[in-house]
């Protein structure tokens, strides 16, 4: 995901010489709560700096180590953000990093209907978001277990990645034989 397409990556985009790994995201009753690391030989951005953003409603600096500094950030409630995607769709956070002007995120669902709703929320808010990993299908996508051919996993990661599994359905079975150059007999 690049910065520009989601605010709380357009803050850290003024520090270029920063790199960001957030460490953990919570929900509470009355905000989203990011804990997150700073990660420079420079000069970190001060918590007032990051404070005076329209994208976080508080910001306190909880540790300082040798070019790291560990931050909790709460989010305003009134901005769409990556994050409120993923904890409206229950997803857990297991990793989020910006290295330079991109993001990765490793997140974990226990269901094909939390991925299809942060989908849908990125979708819905302009987020460009590329699935390159399927935890919740793990079973179905290892091909050793179920001794799948190259050409049955790519249709299977295909068809998820298509939305074919999605509720309502974004693609065809004869859409994705197109594209597999695959016809009925």
């Amino acid at each position: 995901t690049r910065p520009s397409q989601f605010p709380i990556g357009k803050v850290f985009a003024e520090y270029p010489m920063v790199n960001v790994e957030v460490e953990q995201i919570k929900q509470t009753e009355t905000a989203i709560v990011l804990y997150f690391w700073l990660i420079t030989e420079s000069t970190p951005p001060s918590d007032s700096e990051l404070m005076d953003t329209d994208i976080f409603s508080s910001v306190e600096l909880l540790d300082t180590l040798p070019d790291e500094s560990l931050y909790s950030a709460r989010l305003k409630s009134d901005r769409e953000s990556i994050f409120v995607g993923i904890t409206n769709a229950t997803l857990n956070l297991e990793d989020a990093k910006s290295d330079g002007p991109e993001w990765t995120f490793r997140l974990r669902a226990e269901s094909a209907e939390q991925l299809s709703t942060f989908q849908s929320y990125c979708k819905e808010n302009d987020f460009s978001v590329r699935l390159t990993r399927f935890p919740t299908q793990i079973q179905i996508f290892n091909r050793r277990e179920y001794d799948l051919t190259e050409k049955q996993y790519e249709a299977l990661t295909l068809a998820y990645t298509e939305g074919y599994f999605d509720k309502p359905r974004k693609t065809t079975l004869e859409e994705l034989g197109e594209t597999l150059g695959v016809t009925q007999p």
